[in-house]
């Protein structure tokens, strides 16, 4: 390996690190509270180094929405475009963002925490992530209604994100907060595929489509 491949190897380090280092802090203090020079001392550099990776917090704060969220609206997209019934694409999206919810808590915290702020320029970063997906799901809901896969209980897919993206995100982020120490793992595989069937019965019973029952 020459010297230049070997520095190169080394900012690339240390950029996945500060991405690490930076979605831990916002999903901790949010965005306003989150300083560079904090994220520099969780990785070992200095608030410059930091900066010689990133201009500025929104562009960090950008750069880690797209490290966690990127992989999944891409997901997302590719389940619901895939071949297949309407209703298995939809459960198949479904289960995709439980899962990766499960595997990714950080984006779970981070997601409710920057929710109830009321910084103009973090909901534009977080509504630009969410833009073409929310797009694609008007889409799918077009079609669904129009061929009849599917005869929703509202005629809105925000309804529908808000109750399943609703439920994950308060089951990963904020259940123990609100009950203390629970007597198993939440995040375990056992009680991840758990919540999943209930989510998948949730949607089923909105959108008006037949499954399995959720035991």
């Amino acid at each position: 390996m020459t010297a230049n491949q070997t520095r190169q190897k080394k900012a690339e380090r240390t950029r996945s690190q500060i991405l690490t280092a930076a979605a831990l802090r916002f999903a901790e203090v949010g965005y306003s509270q989150t300083r560079l020079e904090d994220v520099g001392q969780d990785v070992g550099i200095g608030r410059s180094a930091v900066l010689y990776h990133f201009k500025d917090k929104q562009l960090l704060y950008r750069a880690v929405l797209d490290e966690l969220l990127g992989g999944l609206l891409a997901s997302l997209r590719s389940s619901l475009m895939a071949a297949g019934t309407l209703a298995d694409r939809i459960e198949a999206a479904v289960r995709i963002f439980v899962q990766f919810m499960g595997r990714h808590p950080t984006a779970a915290r981070l997601a409710l925490r920057e929710s109830i702020g009321s910084d103009p320029q973090v909901r534009e970063e977080i509504q630009a992530q969410a833009r073409p997906f929310l797009s694609l799901l008007e889409m799918i809901f077009e079609e669904g209604e129009r061929s009849g896969a599917f005869r929703p209980l509202r005629s809105d897919p925000l309804h529908l994100v808000s109750a399943v993206a609703g439920a994950t995100l308060f089951y990963v982020a904020a259940l123990p907060t609100f009950v203390g120490e629970l007597p198993y793992d939440l995040l375990s595989r056992e009680q991840l595929e758990a919540h999943e069937r209930d989510v998948l019965d949730i949607t089923r019973r909105l959108l008006g489509i037949r499954g399995p029952r959720a035991v």
